[in-house]
């Protein structure tokens, strides 16, 4: 089974200091107006990337979430734990024209759309890791009734956008088999949280 992304450490920090996590910077595109609401010590070990970030006046900011404190942190004080790339094991992927949200995870997948009344509960069915490729995984899904089969096809990417916002994500999506014609539609991913 897939497992979560190794954590990033801290870097470039001076010992007597910690980085901040600031609040809302994807709202208020403002650093200076944006609340302190956590520190991070100069030597963690165990922050978590979500796979979102913003570009603001010239710096990228990624979303951390550390020891239960979710908010944004300058990247250049950050750095992978290990160079091995392993996919998440849970995730929130999303897309435009059309809109499309599905949550990716063994014990609470579930699909939504504006053609639905109600979001459909989906069966895990199975992972499989792209041929040759660590970027590159497949989660493969199934609505309780059987009416819908999607698959996610879902490659790191650190460039994806989702046409309606300046956040970057760190993943793309293909999502598979939810018409008729069997058209992909695309979408961008992060860590669910």
């Amino acid at each position: 089974a897939p497992a979560w992304p190794q954590p990033h450490s801290v870097s470039g920090v001076d010992a007597d200091d910690v980085l901040n996590i600031r609040a809302d910077i994807d709202h208020t595109r403002d650093v200076g107006s944006s609340e302190i609401i956590g520190a991070i010590p100069h030597d963690a070990t165990d922050v978590e990337v979500t796979g979102i970030s913003v570009d603001l006046e010239g710096t990228r900011w990624r979303e951390v979430e550390y020891h239960g404190t979710a908010g944004w942190v300058n990247e250049r004080y950050l750095r992978p734990t290990s160079v091995l790339l392993q996919p998440p094991q849970a995730l929130h992927c999303a897309g435009t024209e059309p809109f499309w949200d599905i949550t990716i995870d063994e014990t609470d997948s579930t699909f939504i759309s504006p053609d639905l009344d109600t979001p459909i509960r989906l069966d895990y069915l199975h992972f499989a890791p792209g041929i040759g490729r660590t970027d590159l995984w497949a989660h493969y899904l199934s609505s309780v009734d059987g009416t819908y089969s999607p698959t996610v096809i879902v490659r790191y990417t650190e460039a994806c956008s989702d046409g309606m916002s300046d956040l970057t994500y760190d993943y793309e999506a293909l999502l598979l088999g939810l018409g008729a014609s069997g058209a992909p539609t695309y979408g961008c991913c992060s860590i669910k949280r």
